[in-house]
């Protein structure tokens, strides 16, 4: 029986004294977990997992790339560790794509294998003070092994610059991740305006685009964006959806909000005081 302090990937990593990218080996991590990773030809599902008392075994898509075969594993190894007493999981690429501030089974398993492949011990020495560039993700995820949307999480997440992470399909925006330091009326507009990347290579008019400046209220809803702007690298993940890393290079638009916002609580400050 695993020691409960292991369904924690930090405690996990610590216990098997693993202290470099490299050696978070998933297969033997796993292993060790009770649980066996097989490679298959699944349909319907990037992965899989049966349990019955201390064992399982996780079924892997054979067919997908190195780095998604890593998170479906780690994903599937997060429900083992958290979800015991399950018989099956089998869980698609939008459930490993599953972003939500509300938990539940998916997003938690989601967030093992974030923790797992990109513990912070090791991600943030690789990021810190990089620029918030596809480059700077590309260059994280060929150290750690993973995919670029998992690592594109993670830098917005815990960068050191402010930024935000958008997912649209062709149909709608399916997700948006921000840095926890940016305000809360920061937001994203349902559908990314005609003068972003993102639109450009959601309707197809383009395979790749350069990264580029944009005037901020093609992408959020707050007003006076259109006084800012802000860099923007997007990139087709299928040929149906497209993920955008906006990052306030120039942060007048936050040092302005902050500014207001300031000076409203001034305000509601004076208005109590008079009360």
């Amino acid at each position: 029986m695993i020691n409960a302090q292991f369904k924690s990937p930090e405690g996990l990593l610590e216990h098997l004294g693993i202290t470099l990218p490299e050696e978070i080996d998933i297969e033997a991590i796993a292993q060790y977990c009770g649980a066996t990773i097989l490679y298959k030809d699944l349909k319907g599902c990037e992965a899989r997992i049966i349990g019955f008392k201390d064992r399982a075994v996780i079924s892997v898509n054979r067919s997908s790339s190195r780095p998604r075969q890593r998170f479906s594993a780690a994903h599937e190894l997060g429900h083992w560790m958290r979800d015991r007493g399950e018989v099956l999981f089998a869980c698609s690429i939008a459930d490993m794509h599953l972003q939500s501030s509300e938990p539940n089974r998916e997003t938690l398993a989601n967030r093992f294998a974030s923790s797992l492949l990109l513990p912070l011990c090791l991600f943030l020495p690789q990021v810190y003070k990089k620029p918030i560039t596809l480059e700077t993700v590309r260059n994280a995820a060929d150290t750690f092994t993973t995919s670029l949307t998992a690592t594109a999480i993670r830098l917005v997440e815990h960068g050191s610059f402010p930024a935000m992470l958008v997912y649209n399909s062709k149909s709608r925006r399916e997700w948006f991740l921000k840095s926890k330091d940016l305000p809360g009326s920061i937001c994203p507009v349902d559908e990314p305006g005609s003068r972003t990347i993102a639109f450009e290579l959601l309707r197809g008019a383009a395979k790749q685009c350069p990264p580029a400046d944009i005037p901020a209220d093609e992408w959020f809803t707050h007003p006076r964006s259109g006084e800012y702007t802000i860099h923007e690298e997007s990139v087709r993940i299928t040929a149906e959806s497209v993920l955008s890393l906006l990052w306030w290079k120039n942060e007048d638009q936050l040092i302005d909000l902050e500014d207001e916002e300031e000076r409203r609580e001034a305000r509601r400050s004076d208005w109590r005081e008079e009360d």
